[in-house]
């Protein structure tokens, strides 16, 4: 069973840790997590939202979630981070993140989130097609030469 709830500053070194496992996850990427996940910890005024996956038998962090309104917009949002540790993959936490961030942010309200085209995204691509997001945009060689970026879009 987990607990989805929102993240502390006590969760700050486990976050840190989980980003860092994660193997799909270049060097940039773990570093601009790491800044991300600081900067919505420290404040609020941050617009980084942050929601930890914390498993009830003995209180491990899990996964995480982070998420925040695009400036200048009307009830529309950016999935910036979706982390689940690498021994937990396909076992529900991210799905139960996903619904916890989406329950949050309640109907009328629209989620983006961008990815990469290269096979290493392939389950993270597949994972949002299952969780009713489309295919907004594709923006060719957007990340580097033959790295696409896709953006997702759904409506709550």
């Amino acid at each position: 069973m987990m607990i989805i709830r929102p993240a502390t500053a006590h969760d700050r070194q486990p976050l840190f840790a989980l980003v860092a496992g994660i193997a799909n996850f270049n060097a940039e990427e773990i570093e601009l997590a790491r800044e991300v996940i600081g900067d919505g910890l420290a404040s609020a005024k941050s617009g980084y939202h942050i929601l930890v996956a914390i498993a009830s038998s003995d209180d491990h962090l899990t996964g995480f979630i982070c998420y925040g309104p695009i400036p200048i917009s009307d009830r529309r949002w950016d999935l910036y981070w979706i982390g689940v540790e690498p021994g937990r993959a396909r076992s529900g936490v991210g799905s139960q993140l996903l619904a916890g961030m989406e329950t949050r942010l309640g109907p009328g309200q629209r989620v983006y989130v961008d990815t990469s085209s290269t096979p290493g995204y392939t389950s993270a691509r597949s994972f949002y097609e299952r969780h009713g997001y489309r295919v907004a945009a594709v923006f060719p060689d957007f990340y580097r030469q033959g790295d696409d970026k896709i953006v997702y879009v759904k409506d709550l």
